[in-house]
Parts: structure tokens; C-alpha cells; sequence
């Protein structure tokens, strides 16, 4: 189970909430470990969760009829799936697809139609019928719930459920990801690793007269090899200061990938050619910052002190043009913790508290206009007392004859 789910309870009490309503695609799959075709696709108000406080009420997973062949290689462990087509087909007519008469189905499909008829008496009309059967089926209908996409919540009011209240949640299910179970720092752990091969892969392709398309392919290449999915490797604002990559200038390489849905996040400075005396003075400075935020981070420690004191680190190194330090968690999001939102987006991402079994990321990136870019960064989680490193911590300049 992803989900931990005595932390979700911790949180549900303290916002006074009898369940919780996924709606989002990460969200549904953090509450029930199951990834359908329409939460792979992103696609909104087609699947969604369902998680009561009350410890004896069933959780449940709302997806599609047609997708529940998906629950024989991805399965859920909550245990009231409640699927739905456009009509509720009569006795005998099958939920989802025709079956060849006289033909012998392989195994799998048979798993696939006992799947459908484990579920055929909890199939409902539309997505919205199902998620209301199974509030039903928790006695939430008149609870007071926390939604990631509060239209929801008004949106099942006007389908009977007059007396459910909701609770803009985007944040309160971040507060609740923000501490991995152990399965998640396992997840993540893979991510990372899956994440550095990438961009290793990205670095391998770095040469005189190379493009950036030459990069992104090495890395999304090896990190699909290796189950993942990559979301970006990105040269710093912009892309890269000239068309193809040129020697003597520092490049920022910063990467981001999934595995299990689960992000790794990684940064390194790369450079064609004899570093200058000035990249390496401020690599070495960058890298002491880094070893001063690894030094610091243990539970009870705040983003500002973490941020304040590497500046000063850095700074004091040799390096004062550099100016940005931000720390935040990983996980289902690049930033996996409670954060400002709408006209409340605040400047830094680093106002946080790290905890036990938080996993963090501290990016220390800098663009100079007309000298170069550079990065360091690497993924940590955060223990009892101090931290562990889930990335190599590679601080040396990437150097490229």
C-alpha cells in the first residue's frame, strides 16, 4: 500500500474530516495504488477515490467498466470498486466487450471477464452515480469531505446528496504525501536511480556541435529502458545560449523522470573541454553548500534556516553572485508539499518543515547571461534523526575532453 494511511487519518482529524474524494489522477492513485487507462491519460471526472475516516467503512475506487480488465496486472487493495458504463446493460449483455462464442480464451482474458463479473452488480450509470453509490456505501453522503477539485462536491448536491459538505483539499492531500510510507521511499529510491542512468545517458551525448534533441533522446531513451518515463532534461532557461552545444561554457543539466509515477530529480554541470579556474572555484563552492544542507537536514530543521545557511556557505566560499537555494519534497509531484496556491503563490518553495520520511530535493542552480549555467542537486530522505542521500551525490564538474 502506497498509502499511509495512519498519517491520512492524523490529517483527516485535524481538519475535522469524515473522508476524503480523489479526483485528480495522482491523488486516485495515492489513495488506491491502482493506475487505469484514464488516470495514465489525465483525464478529469473520469475515475475517482473514495477514503472514510471511519477505520470499518469501505474505501473505494470508481473507474470505468471497459477499464477493469486493468485491475489483473494493477491491482487495488480497497475494497469496494464500483465501475460504470454509459447505460446499465440488462441481464446477460456483457459490461464492456463482446465475446467470439466458441472460442477459447487465452488466460488472461479469462481473468479479464471473471474481473468484470466479480463487479457486475456495482456498476453503475455514470462516473458520478458510482462516486454517490459509493459515498453511500461509506455513510459519507452527509460527511464532511475533503476534495482535491471542490466542483465535485457541488456538482454531487445537485445529484441528491444535499448535505455533503466539502473541503478544499488540494493541500490537505499534499500534507498527507508529504510523509512516505515505506513502499513510497522504495518507489522513490528506484526513481531516483532510474533518474541518474537517465541523465548519465544525457551526459554520455554531450560533445562539440551536439543538440540538445541529441541529449533529451540519450536520456528518455535509457530511462524507458529501465521502466521509467521521462518528464524533461532541460539545459537551464531557455535551453541551450547557442543552437548546438559549444565547448568552454558550463551546462546546466537538470533532470526529472518517473517511475511508478513516483519522480526522481537530479542536477549536474557539465562542460566540453579544460574547466577555467573561476568553474571550478565555483563548483567547489556550490558543492560545499551542498554538503552543508546534508550536514542540516534532520527533523524539526525549516526551509529558511536550510536556505539561509547554504547562501552564507556558498557565498562564503568564493561564489557571491549565486542567490537561489530551494529545498522541496518529491514524490507523486516534483514538489510534494503544501505550497501557496492560487493569488497565495508565494516567491519561495522553501518554507517547510522537514520530517521523518520526508524525501527532499535541494536545487542550487545559477544562470550567469553570457558566461554559462550551472547545477547541483540531489535527492535525500529525510530520517530519525539526519538524512539519507538516494542519489550518488556526484558534486564534480562533468568534464568532456
Amino acid at each position: 500500500m502506497l498509502l499511509n494511511k495512519a498519517h491520512a487519518f492524523d490529517i483527516m482529524d485535524k481538519y475535522n474530516l469524515d473522508g476524503l474524494i480523489a479526483v485528480t489522477a495522482r491523488n486516485v492513485y495515492y489513495l488506491t495504488d491502482h493506475a487505469s487507462f484514464s488516470n495514465r491519460t489525465q483525464k478529469m471526472f473520469y475515475e475517482y477515490a473514495v477514503l472514510p475516516r471511519a477505520e470499518d467503512a469501505p474505501a473505494a475506487l470508481i473507474i470505468s467498466a471497459p477499464e477493469l480488465p486493468w485491475l489483473a496486472d494493477d491491482p487495488t487493495w480497497v475494497s469496494n470498486v464500483v465501475s460504470y458504463t454509459h447505460a446499465v446493460p440488462p441481464a446477460g449483455v456483457p459490461l464492456t466487450w463482446p465475446r467470439r462464442e466458441g472460442s477459447d480464451l487465452p488466460p488472461r482474458e479469462q481473468q479479464w471477464l471473471a474481473i468484470e463479473e466479480k463487479y457486475r452488480d456495482r456498476i453503475c450509470s455514470t462516473p458520478f452515480h458510482a462516486l454517490k453509490r459509493a459515498l453511500r456505501d461509506a455513510e459519507l453522503e452527509k460527511a464532511t469531505v475533503g476534495c482535491d477539485d471542490p466542483r465535485v462536491v457541488t456538482w454531487l448536491n445537485d445529484l441528491g446528496l444535499e448535505d455533503l459538505k466539502g473541503v478544499e483539499a488540494t493541500n490537505i492531500f499534499r500534507e498527507i504525501r508529504v510523509i512516505k510510507s515505506e513502499e513510497e521511499i522504495a518507489v522513490i529510491r528506484q526513481a531516483a536511480r532510474v533518474n541518474e542512468n537517465g541523465l548519465n545517458a544525457g551526459l554520455g551525448a554531450i560533445q562539440k556541435g551536439a543538440t540538445w534533441n541529441d541529449v533529451e533522446r540519450a536520456y528518455f531513451t535509457e530511462v524507458v529502458q529501465q521502466g521509467g518515463h521521462g518528464v524533461y532534461i532541460t539545459p537551464g532557461p531557455g535551453g541551450l545560449s547557442h543552437d548546438t552545444i559549444v565547448p568552454g561554457q558550463p551546462i546546466m543539466v537538470d533532470a526529472l523522470g518517473q517511475f511508478r509515477f513516483y519522480h526522481g530529480d537530479l542536477g549536474r554541470t557539465a562542460v566540453i573541454g579544460d574547466p577555467t579556474k573561476e568553474m571550478r572555484s565555483r563548483n567547489r563552492a556550490m558543492a560545499a553548500g551542498w554538503e552543508r544542507a546534508f550536514e542540516m537536514i534532520k527533523p524539526g530543521v525549516t526551509g529558511s534556516t536550510l536556505i539561509e545557511a547554504v547562501l552564507d556557505t556558498i557565498r562564503g566560499e568564493g561564489f557571491p553572485e549565486f542567490h537561489l537555494v530551494v529545498p522541496h519534497s518529491v514524490g507523486l509531484e516534483h514538489t510534494d508539499h503544501p505550497v501557496p496556491i492560487g493569488p497565495e503563490i508565494a516567491e519561495s518553495l522553501g518554507e517547510f518543515v522537514f520530517r521523518e520520511n520526508m524525501t527532499v530535493n535541494v536545487d542550487l542552480p545559477y544562470h550567469e547571461f553570457g558566461w554559462g549555467a550551472m547545477h547541483l542537486e540531489d535527492t535525500i530522505v529525510v530520517t530519525a534523526d539526519g538524512c539519507e542521500a538516494l542519489t550518488s551525490e556526484a558534486t564534480d564538474l562533468f568534464v568532456i575532453p
